[in-house]
């Protein structure tokens, strides 16, 4: 994991309270960072291989509350894993990739708001797959802590939203290329030319 890829990931987690990384406990493994004043609430980005990296987030108590995995890409990291804490339990809940797309769609900065809009795009959706898959969200934002539900919803958005940026500016760099590279028949007519040019020399 390089520089860059640490900062991007490290930009999805911020909040207000910006996290400052804690030389003591960082290593060739992992990095760690803390929260100013806070000697519990880390976030850890351990190199698990050369391609992939888990995120852990602990809260006020030292307690894991989210746990992500990524795998590094030559462009940015990619999530693959997405998990958060059960409130009032000690285990997390998973969710997919459609799940994390209805986050995405519908998340609100609350909890109330972003059940609300899911309750409301229900009785529209006519594909029982769809729906299944709006109902599952539902469950398990509604097993989520207020402020879990917030971190979630707020980290889903800045890292989609950093892929769709990134997305964008690769396929106008592509195309910009491409706009550079002659087309097949301008390429045959400066044959043509070309040898035109020789045959009046000689």
């Amino acid at each position: 994991m390089n520089r860059e890829q640490e900062q991007q990931l490290l930009d999805y987690y911020s909040t207000a309270d910006k996290y400052i990384r804690s030389q003591l406990h960082s290593n060739a493994h992992q990095s760690v960072f803390t929260k100013e004043n806070d000697k519990y609430q880390w976030l850890v980005l351990e190199q698990k291989s050369q391609s992939e990296v888990e995120v852990r987030q602990t809260d006020r108590h030292g307690t894991i509350t989210a746990r992500d995995n990524y795998e590094l890409t030559r462009n940015i990291p990619k999530c693959v894993s997405v998990e958060r804490i059960c409130e009032g339990a000690n285990f997390q809940i998973p969710f997919n990739a459609d799940e994390i797309n209805l986050i995405y769609q519908f998340g609100e900065q609350g909890k109330t708001e972003t059940c609300a809009n899911l309750s409301a795009i229900l009785p529209q959706v006519k594909d029982s797959g769809t729906r299944q898959i709006v109902k599952s969200t539902l469950k398990k934002l509604n097993a989520l802590s207020e402020e879990t539900c917030a971190e979630l919803t707020a980290t889903t958005k800045r890292r989609k939203i950093a892929e769709r940026d990134h997305s964008i500016r690769a396929r106008l760099a592509k195309a910009k290329e491409q706009s550079k590279q002659p087309t097949v028949a301008e390429q045959k007519r400066h044959r043509t030319n070309t040898k035109g040019k020789g045959d009046m020399e000689l």
